[in-house]
This record gives C-alpha cells, structure tokens and sequence, in this order.
C-alpha cells in the first residue's frame, strides 16, 4: 500500500485552509453555487425594477416638461398678440373722434 502526501504551495502571508474549511462533497459546492446564482438573481431582480422606475420617472417627467413647454409657448404668443392689438390700437385715429389719445 502506497502512502500519497498532498504538497500545497501557499503564498506569503495565506494561511493554510484546516480539513473542515475544505470542500470534498459535490453537494456542499453545489449549494454553494446554487446559493450564490440565487443572490445574483435577486440582485439582478431589484436592478430590473429600478430600471423600470426610472424609466416610468423619465416618461412621467418628460410628459411634465413637455405640457408647460407648450403652455409657456402659447402664453407668449398669445402676449405677443395682445400687445400688437393693443399698440394697433392705441394708434389708430377714428375719423368721428375729435379728441386724441396720447
């Protein structure tokens, strides 16, 4: 019977892993992955639903900016009718008035 010794290299500073930190069962590494493929899942979860906040954040904002840009743009057009009334107006001289304006 042949007595086999293992040889592990360490690094400087690492220290040496004890028999019962060792993995030796395929189940133990298998619930280590499943366990680990599990948290990526839910992080990527939580990451998809953000995205779908803020992308209804973004729409909702757009739609905002979007009503006031164009009630601003019919305000000041609609001033800028008023005011060319207004000055028309006040510079129009009727035949059957005697009295001036200014």
């Amino acid at each position: 019977m042949s007595n086999v010794t293992k040889i592990t290299y360490l690094s400087a500073g690492e220290a040496p892993m004890q028999p019962d930190q060792l993995s030796f069962f395929p189940q133990d590494s298998t619930r280590k992955v499943q366990n680990h493929v599990f948290h990526m899942w839910r992080f990527y979860n939580y990451a998809r639903m953000r995205k779908v906040a803020d992308f209804f954040l973004l729409q909702s904002n757009y739609t905002y900016v979007n009503w006031w840009s164009a009630a601003q743009s019919l305000a000041i057009v609609l001033s800028g009718v008023l005011q060319l009334y207004f000055l028309k107006r006040l510079f129009t001289v009727s035949t059957t008035d005697t009295k001036t304006r200014c």
